[in-house]
This record gives C-alpha cells, structure tokens and sequence, in this order.
C-alpha cells in the first residue's frame, strides 16, 4: 500500500476522534460551563451538544438540583486565638454556636459559580461568620439564647444571600438551622438556672392573665345578668304603673259618670284599702290591729305584725 495513503488514512482517523471529542451529553440534573481558550461561553442546557473539539473547548457539568449542606461552629482549632463558633453578644457575653447552611447553585448564574467553585464552601463559611458574628452583636444573651434558634433562619439567610449575590457567588440559600446555640461550658449552669427561673416567671404570668380574663369574664356575666334583671324590673314596674294608671283612668269615669256618689268612693277606698292590706301581709311587714272602722273609715290603727297591744 502507499505509505501516502496509510498515513493520509491515520490522519483522517485521528482527526474524526478528534472532531468526535467535541460530542458533549448534559444530563437533565446538570446545566455546562464551557471553556473556549479559557474564556467562559453560555452555559449548555441539559441535552447532546456538538462544541469545539478537546484542546479548544472545555466543559464544566454542573449539578444544579443537589442541595449541598456547609456547617459552621463549634469546630476548634488549636491554633486559633478565638475558637470558631464562639461569638460576642450585645452585652458582652459568650455564645457556642453551630449552624448548618443548606444551599444549591443558582441556575441562571451557573457560569458565576464555576469561576469559584473549588473554593464556594470556604467563602460561603467566611461569609456566614461573619454575619453570625454581627447577628450576635446586635442582642443581648437572653433574648438570643431564649428565641435565637427560631429566629436565626429568617433574619441571617437575607443577610448572606445579599452578601453572596454582591461577590457573584451563584448560590442560592434554602434553609439554616441552628443545631447548636448555648452559653460556654463554664457558665453554662449558671444560663441554665436563670433560664428555669425566667420559665417560671412565664408561667406565673400565664396563670395570672388566664385568671384575670376568668374574672373579667365572670365579672362580664354578672353585670349581664344584674342589667337584664334591671330591664325586666323596669318593664314589670312600667307595666304595672299603666295599668294602675288605666286603672284610675276608669274609675274617674265611673265616678263621673255615677254623679259623684259618696258611695261609689267608699266602695272605692273599701277595695284599695284591701288590696293594700294584702300586700302588707305578703311582705310580712305591718299588721292589721284593729279592724274596726269609724263611722267616717278614717279610724284606722296599724302596728307591726307580733306586737301586742
């Protein structure tokens, strides 16, 4: 064979696997950075993708769904001056605090986060100190110790991500979770006998709101009660008062009408006086002593029941 034509036929080989090198496949999960001579192209969707064979072009995969997990605090170091997780608080004291960070690259910054991605987790834990140490800063050591791990999540996750889209990162912050927030070894007994005492003083409070608001709404119910009683003893006293009122009112006409006769006003004072007796007598007040009367009716002598004469 022609030695021309071996070595044309080796050349046309390798340059089809070469060319073949540029046959990239990203997977659904996986977003690629390409390098073109170092400098960074758009990133490749999930897909096959034909690019500049190796040498030339580079790519990056990406994983875009993973969500990754940074822990910081309570993690010693000997030759540290100040050990990590141990923070400042408002009022001077120490906190150990460790927390772990849950994260995911940002896919539309994808080509950010390849520039630092063999070192993102060292500049995401520098970062996360450093706003711990400010959130820390900012509050005493009660409120922090009582509420800090309830709060941390929503007031230190805006904070990082706002400093991580500054640098370009290409991160996006899911969740933190303070798995750790106590007072030093040494004092801890001490924070632990004041925050005992401070749940006591708590539900002694409690207790004195709940029987407060049970004796208001005692207090409620009998004012209820006496002003419905009032209503209806209003309503029995108007009641009553129309129909004596009515009462007279046809009496009056009886009497004029009967040309004012002195017996129809004998009659009259007969049947009042009997039904004023009456009620005397349900009430248990006064008595009737003599039940005589003068010849006038105006001879009339009354003493208290059980009296004797």
């Amino acid at each position: 064979m022609n030695p021309l034509r071996v070595i044309g036929l080796l050349a046309l080989i390798f340059l089809a696997a070469w060319g073949a090198t540029g046959i990239t496949l990203i997977a659904p999960f996986e977003r690629g950075v390409v390098r073109r001579f170092g400098r960074v192209l758009k990133p490749l969707p999930p897909g096959p993708h034909w690019l500049l064979p190796w040498g030339i072009d580079r790519v990056d995969r990406v994983a875009v769904d993973r969500v990754r997990s940074t822990t910081i605090g309570l993690a010693r170091e000997e030759d540290a001056i100040t050990p990590r997780g141990l923070l400042v608080t408002g009022d001077h004291n120490l906190v150990q605090v460790e927390v772990a960070v849950q994260w995911r690259v940002d896919p539309a910054q994808v080509a950010d986060f390849s520039q630092v991605a063999d070192r993102a987790e060292s500049i995401l834990s520098q970062v996360i100190e450093g706003t711990l140490g400010e959130w820390a800063g900012e509050r005493p050591i009660d409120p922090l110790l009582l509420e800090g791990k309830v709060r941390l999540a929503t007031e230190l996750l805006p904070r990082v991500q706002q400093r991580l889209d500054r640098l370009g990162m290409g991160i996006l912050l899911t969740d933190a979770r303070a798995s750790a927030l106590v007072p030093p070894d040494e004092v801890k007994g001490a924070f632990d006998l004041v925050a005992r005492s401070e749940a006591g003083r708590q539900t002694l409070v409690t207790r004195a709101k709940q029987e407060a608001d049970t004796r208001n709404r005692a207090a409620q119910s009998e004012a209820y009660r006496v002003g419905q009683e009032a209503q209806t003893r209003a309503e029995n006293q108007k009641r009553l008062a129309q129909e004596d009122a009515t009462r007279f009112l046809a009496r009056l006409a009886a009497y004029q009408t009967s040309g004012s006769s002195p017996m129809y006003l004998r009659q009259v004072w007969e049947e009042e006086r009997g039904r004023l007796f009456s009620k005397m007598r349900e009430n248990n007040g006064i008595g009737l002593l003599d039940h005589q009367l003068s010849e006038k009716g105006l001879d009339l002598q009354l003493a208290p029941l059980g009296s004797k004469r």
